[in-house]
């Protein structure tokens, strides 16, 4: 691809970056929309998959958004899902939604005010499935402990301003996919961009599904290492296609200009921050040469901060939720 349209080139710096090559029309491509998805709670065996409870339960305190369970599904018919469970202590749970094909998890939002400092037994239900969980209202259910550099827990979101627009909005949501033996957590982005991306992490490794520019496949790109020094290289696989017209080869360079440095976007102040610059390289007249460099920084707990091509494309975080 040429570099001469502005369009172009803010376009394609976008799907790069963002990881947002796959549209969410393909990924329910032959869905259920409309109809009720068929599923439940339990394994092949008819236990229950585990529930996981989130948040602090006292007597005469309102729930908020940091109380929630998260429960696990098998889906054999994608649609729309309600779960929820009865109502015991003055407070219950629920949630809807759509959801896709296979091994799940959702997270199930908490609504009321505990009346007393007591065990509560609730039911969880789900299509024609039910299992059963408590909470003892006066203790503090562990919140998760975050320790990522791209975090990809249920709920998480981000909102960017793009190019000084507050206009972009990504949001981590309860579904997994496998691509290419691996799991990935599915990412949705609106605004600005409406689209679907893939993550997920291993060891120290970040790796999101995408492709490196329109005329390749896609494939796993290693866009971010937590654990290493400052200097650290590494390069994605070379992928054939098609560069002003004639067949080549393309590929990602990846370089860590700093680790555990502080940066300021946006008035906040963010501290273990690392830098990774990306040089997409095409091969001409037999050698890889950088047609595109970007930059990205990553806070631990946070995630993205800021995005940034040089006098083509610029995005920086405005507000956050990691849950």
């Amino acid at each position: 691809m040429k570099f001469t349209n502005l369009k172009y080139v803010l376009l394609f710096a976008i799907i790069i970056l963002l990881g947002s090559c796959f549209k969410e029309t393909s990924y329910e491509k032959g869905a259920n929309v409309y109809g009720f998805s068929s599923g439940t709670l339990k394994d092949s065996l008819g236990d229950c998959k585990g529930i996981v409870i989130k948040g602090a339960y006292q007597a005469g305190t309102v729930l908020t958004d940091s109380n929630y369970i998260i429960v696990g599904v098998n889906i054999t018919q994608s649609g729309k899902y309600v779960i929820y469970s009865d109502t015991v202590n003055g407070f219950w749970f629920r949630d809807s939604g759509y959801v896709a094909v296979g091994t799940n998890t959702i997270k199930i939002k908490a609504f009321g005010t505990p009346v007393s400092n007591v065990n509560a037994d609730f039911v969880v239900t789900y299509n024609n499935s039910v299992c059963l969980f408590s909470i003892t209202a006066g203790i503090v259910a562990p919140l998760p402990i975050i320790s990522d550099y791209f975090p990809r827990s249920i709920g998480s979101n981000w909102g960017y301003n793009v190019l000084g627009l507050d206009s972009l909005h990504t949001k981590s949501t309860p579904k997994d996919t496998i691509l290419g033996g691996n799991s990935y957590r599915v990412f949705y982005a609106n605004g600005s961009l409406d689209d679907t991306a893939f993550y997920r992490k291993s060891g120290g490794d970040y790796y999101r599904w995408d492709a490196l520019d329109g005329n390749t496949g896609y494939m796993p790109l290693l866009f971010l290492k937590e654990d290493k020094p400052a200097g650290t290289q590494w390069e994605s696989n070379i992928a054939n296609t098609v560069y002003s017209g004639i067949p080549t080869q393309v590929k990602m360079k990846y370089t860590l200009m700093s680790v555990n440095v502080s940066r300021t976007v946006e008035s906040n102040t963010f501290d273990s921050v690392i830098h990774v610059k990306n040089e997409l390289q095409y091969k001409i007249l037999g050698t890889f040469q950088t047609i595109q460099t970007m930059n990205t920084y990553f806070a631990k707990n946070v995630g993205l901060i800021e995005f940034e091509a040089a006098g083509i494309y610029q995005q920086k975080l405005r507000r956050w939720k990691v849950y």
